[in-house]
């Protein structure tokens, strides 16, 4: 299935359905104004003729407005859920092939991660932005968790799987964020369910409430009935109905604390209830798939029971009708008896359901990346620690018409490659090229490769290294607290791939040259694993002090008389081309 063909045949398929459904919104509206033509002139003529006929007339043309109208709010909801999804395959179609980004896909930048801001994981044009489809805003931080913490290798591969078998079938995709992009479920919302969930000062649970529930009403609708027969004074029924006001009202007060935490949460349960119907009905091979569905087995009769259990709540909202109500059923009560049963029915699963959707919505976001990038692979998961090689490796945030793609490998504790390469070679978009690769790997995705096989690994880097006004803090000494943090790292055996950029470039050349050489040693006693890009050719020579543990790399330069030109092509042995002062010509530094 080639992405671009399909986004384009989902669209006009998604249009002819849409024109039908238009088409038949304006046949409904004409019945519906047929049908209250022959209810009101059925109803003119009963008046005059008094004859049964007409009165079934009456009948016949309210129930087929009743209809219509039913049917036209359904037809104008697929109306709208199709305008829904044509956005979302418009969207998508329109990144694949020209590069805009997905409107509210990305997720605010965060500068105190071992990599995040290094690596563009987050913020505008991240590389959060380029994986997340996730609706709900649980779903987004899910995946956001993924992509900053790396999982281990079993959970890798069963997300690989489950990925792999959701892109074969992305109409799916599709249709559960067609649901979601309606009322995304928000993070406070789950939060005010399991809030009330957790509460144990649920009101009328004694026995004798449920003889009350049954009883009041037996008597206020008998009252009732008595008056309306003739049978009692408007003054005393008066009196009655003050006092049914009262005693409703002062059951009234006990709910509000758990009204006020249930309010206005209607329409995204109504989601997640279509979101979850949705999930069931899937045929799942791939182990995580299967594992999810088995949480949510029955979820959505459950759910529909919650939402029509705080639609009624709600109808406290309209004073008219929540008062008679109130005053004549005692509709809170019965409205809360509802509400315990299904808590402590349902008081463990409600966690297990929101997180089956939200990991859905994120495998799905991995699934559809690989759908629209199907010459990208899946990394395969080594068990060892250090190493990393791939073919044809390139930045999956650069466009592919303008990415250039190199063959690396690095094995073995102690391993240090360093890169050199002259001013704008692409030394740093390497670096940050194998550090976003090993962390799309590690959450499950797949990588901007041809072929991979990564050991699972948390990566460290020093890179964008910026002063805090704030706190006081230099450029200098804040890349040396994030150089001791990765050196606590490395000393206490945790896995990580560490990424430096230009080490020590605050301070003074013969300083840098010699506090790098010092750092470079200590890597390899502690037998760490990384990338160095570095100005300093001196650096390189240590090849010849550790030649089994330093590698040097380059990325060269080409003069093309006052011009330069770069192939971005990763290449063995140290660069020995400079443009540092050809640059500083171009900007008229008089050289």
């Amino acid at each position: 299935m080639i992405p671009k063909e399909y986004y384009q045949n989902k669209r006009e398929t998604i249009k002819a359905i849409k024109d039908k459904a238009k088409s038949k919104r304006s046949v409904l509206a004409w019945v519906r104004f047929a049908t209250i033509l022959i209810a009101l002139t059925g109803g003119y003529l009963a008046w005059e003729n008094q004859q049964l006929l007409w009165l079934i007339a009456v009948l016949a043309g309210l129930i087929g407005f009743g209809r219509a109208l039913s049917m036209d709010v359904d037809n104008n909801a697929k109306i709208k859920r199709l305008e829904g999804l044509d956005t979302l395959i418009k969207e998508e179609y329109e990144y694949l092939t020209e590069g805009k980004p997905i409107k509210g896909s990305e997720m605010e930048s965060i500068n105190d991660h071992h990599y995040a801001y290094d690596l563009d994981i987050l913020g505008k044009a991240s590389v959060y932005a380029m994986v997340n489809r996730c609706q709900s805003e649980v779903g987004r931080n899910l995946l956001a968790n993924w992509l900053l913490n790396p999982a281990e290798k079993d959970v890798i591969v069963q997300r690989q799987d489950a990925a792999k078998e959701l892109a074969k079938n992305p109409d799916s995709i599709f249709d559960l964020a067609a649901i979601g992009k309606e009322q995304p479920l928000k993070k406070e919302t789950v939060g005010r369910i399991l809030q009330w969930l957790e509460q144990k000062d649920d009101p009328f649970t004694a026995k004798y409430w449920n003889i009350v529930k049954w009883a009041y009403p037996i008597v206020t609708l008998g009252i009732l009935a008595i008056y309306s027969a003739g049978w009692m004074q408007s003054s005393v029924f008066g009196l009655f109905f003050v006092l049914f006001l009262i005693i409703s009202f002062s059951f009234s007060k006990r709910v509000i604390s758990h009204y006020m935490i249930l309010s206005g949460i209607v329409k995204e349960v109504s989601v997640l209830r279509e979101s979850i119907n949705n999930l069931e009905g899937r045929e799942n091979k791939a182990a995580l798939n299967k594992a999810l569905g088995s949480d949510l087995e029955g979820a959505s009769k459950q759910i529909k029971d919650l939402d029509s259990l705080l639609g009624r709540f709600d109808y406290r909202l309209n004073p008219y009708i929540f008062i008679f109500l109130n005053a004549f059923l005692l509709w809170d009560l019965w409205q809360m008896h509802g509400l315990t049963h299904w808590k402590e029915q349902n008081r463990g699963k409600v966690d297990k359901w929101v997180h089956a959707l939200a990991t859905t919505e994120a495998l799905s976001s991995l699934a559809l990346l690989h759908f629209n990038h199907p010459e990208w692979c899946f990394p395969e998961i080594s068990h060892q620690h250090f190493e990393f090689e791939a073919t044809q490796l390139g930045h999956p945030l650069i466009p592919e018409a303008k990415r250039v793609t190199n063959d690396f490998r690095t094995k073995g504790l102690g391993q240090l490659e360093l890169v050199t390469g002259s001013n704008m070679a692409g030394k740093s978009t390497f670096l940050r090229t194998v550090g976003v690769n090993i962390v799309l790997a590690m959450a499950g995705s797949p990588v901007c490769a041809a072929k991979c096989r990564t050991s699972t690994a948390k990566v460290v880097s020093s890179m964008r290294i910026a002063d805090n006004l704030e706190d006081s803090t230099s450029t200098f000494y804040a890349e040396l607290k994030k150089l001791r943090s990765i050196i606590d790292m490395v000393k206490s055996k945790e896995h990580v791939f560490i990424l430096l950029d230009e080490i020590l470039r605050g301070t003074n050349s013969r300083d840098r040259l010699a506090g790098s050489k010092a750092l470079v040693r200590q890597l390899i006693r502690e037998k760490a694993v990384g990338i160095i890009a570095t100005h300093d050719l001196e650096l390189a020579q240590m090849e010849e002090e550790y030649p089994q543990n330093i590698h040097n790399y380059y990325f060269d330069v080409q003069f093309y008389g006052d011009q330069l030109g770069f192939d971005y092509t990763l290449r063995k042995g140290v660069c020995t081309t400079k443009n540092a002062e050809l640059l500083m010509r171009q900007i008229g530094i008089e050289m």
